[in-house]
């Protein structure tokens, strides 16, 4: 009797920028090429409204032993969305700018590794984080300078290490300190900051860790200000890795939290630019999502 394949989708987006020799479709081909027990499938991002209603129709068929996202943290926060409390588990194959979800999980770079890591079978669940209701953010989102860096470098059109670089140095000259207001339903702060973030996770794609306590099953996350910052430091944590100082931040862990600032401030999600805001609503929704780890 023959069993059956196991089905993986790849989700693959075209203009995620990371560049390199090889297609991830030939890498993805080759691989599998000695491995009769899975049968992948290849789907390349193109009209969204048309994307979304296929990914709903393979979740909906129930017949994938996985679904791999093959881009950038925007790319994986798409997926997530769509496999949020499913039991079909989300596998990353690191291909952004940035990939700060795959670093803060530990998940190599390398192509045929992280494939290794998806047909391992070895699973977790995660939390993630309600944004307003509407969104949804398994890493880490923020208010402020780093949200101005995202715009930015959307608007830019590079890609790559060196066009994040130069727009690194565009915005770091445009910081400016926000007054905000931060309810946890424990207490009520106010305070000046040039970031608040959001953090399910530990780290930024760079590798700069903002959050060094997070946890991404512990069932709460971080509200991280960051209330001093000058250019040097910034520099040498976005480029050399180094944490941001912690006798420059303020940590407040909450399960819901709302976030008032005084004036229309940048704000970004996984990595994707989300427009100018006053208010912001978090709430976590612990183990919703599974991953290949």
């Amino acid at each position: 009797m023959e069993h059956q394949k196991k089905l993986i989708l790849f989700v693959i987006n075209p203009s995620s920028g990371q560049r390199k020799k090889t297609a991830p479709q030939e890498v993805i081909q080759l691989f599998f090429r000695d491995k009769p027990a899975f049968e992948p499938v290849l789907m390349e991002l193109g009209n969204r409204q048309t994307d979304e209603k296929k990914l709903r129709t393979y979740i909906r068929e129930g017949k994938l032993y996985g679904m791999v996202a093959v881009g950038g943290d925007g790319t994986v926060k798409m997926l997530a969305e769509h496999l949020m409390g499913s039991d079909i588990p989300l596998g990353i194959l690191p291909a952004g700018s940035a990939n700060g979800m795959a670093k803060d999980l530990g998940l190599p770079e390398d192509w045929n590794a992280a494939l290794e890591v998806i047909t391992s079978g070895n699973t977790r669940r995660i939390d993630a984080i309600s944004i307003n209701g509407r969104e949804l953010s398994i890493h880490l989102s923020d208010i402020g300078l780093n949200a101005l860096l995202v715009k930015h470098f959307e608007l830019s059109g590079m890609r790559g290490k060196l066009g994040y670089a130069r727009v690194v140095m565009k915005t770091l000259y445009s910081r400016q300190l926000i007054r905000v207001e931060i309810d946890n339903g424990a207490e009520v702060v106010n305070r000046e900051a040039f970031m608040i973030v959001l953090a399910n996770a530990r780290m930024y794609g760079t590798g700069a860790c903002i959050n060094p306590d997070g946890d991404l099953s512990d069932g709460v996350f971080e509200v991280v200000l960051v209330k001093r910052l000058s250019v040097t430091e910034l520099l040498k944590m976005m480029f050399r890795h180094r944490p941001f100082n912690p006798e420059k931040t303020e940590i407040i862990r909450a399960r819901k939290v709302k976030i008032e600032t005084a004036r229309k401030m940048e704000f970004q999600i996984d990595g994707e630019y989300m427009g100018r805001v006053t208010s912001v609503q978090a709430e976590m929704l612990p183990g919703v999502l599974t991953l290949f780890t």
